[in-house]
């Protein structure tokens, strides 16, 4: 939706509007699919606002849960009865499902929609490309999800009788995920909202 954004801001220049055509065409993408395939406003930053309000919120969202994950999983390694440790982990593991539900979600939609349109934008520019910030992205959030993947591995493996050094090495997957995302949110923040800022301070000039 938001690959409109970038066809229309640009358009009321001759030379600019070619770049866009280039950039899309590079892209595998008709122009004209997409002006009328998307729901990305064209007048004004409202959609693109809305786009950088939606980051934000899920982005809490899923911190929220991380810190829930974070937690449980921390008093999962340092419980001495085993038993109710085992307890713990197991309603972990299905808290950490819903997660990673909501994770795939979000990153389908960033990856899909407002990534590509940010590339798209900031492609033509005179500066440094962006990509290398968003490969690194890309490769902090494989490694937090691969810590994810290690834990539910792990406690797949656990059985009745585990000790409380195999419970507290399972949790401290989880641990080390929570780690990694939460930070990797903070990253992705940090270079997400200044570029559409930019784009929206674009919109501004161009319709003042």
């Amino acid at each position: 939706m938001y690959r409109t954004a970038r066809t229309c801001i640009w358009s009321y220049t001759k030379d600019i509007k070619q770049n866009v055509m280039r950039t899309w065409e590079g892209f595998g993408v008709e122009v004209n699919d997409l002006i009328y395939n998307s729901g990305l406003a064209a007048s004004n930053s409202a959609a693109l606002t809305f786009a950088t309000d939606r980051l934000k919120e899920e982005h809490e969202k899923l911190r929220s849960q991380l810190r829930i994950l974070e937690t449980n999983a921390k008093e999962v390694i340092l419980i001495a009865d085993t038993a109710k440790g085992l307890q713990i982990l197991q309603q972990l593991r299905t808290q950490t499902a819903q997660f990673e539900n909501e994770l795939e979600q979000h990153s389908e939609w960033e990856e899909q929609e407002l990534f590509p349109f940010l590339l798209a934008y900031f492609h033509r520019q005179p500066a440094p490309s962006i990509m290398p910030s968003f490969w690194v992205l890309e490769k902090d959030h494989q490694l937090g999800v691969s810590f994810i993947q290690s834990f539910n591995e792990a406690v797949n493996e656990v059985t009745p009788l585990v000790n409380k050094k195999r419970l507290a090495e399972t949790a401290s997957h989880l641990v080390q995920a929570c780690l990694i995302l939460n930070d990797h949110f903070t990253m992705e923040e940090k270079l997400i909202l200044p570029l559409t800022e930019e784009v929206m301070t674009d919109l501004e000039h161009f319709f003042s």
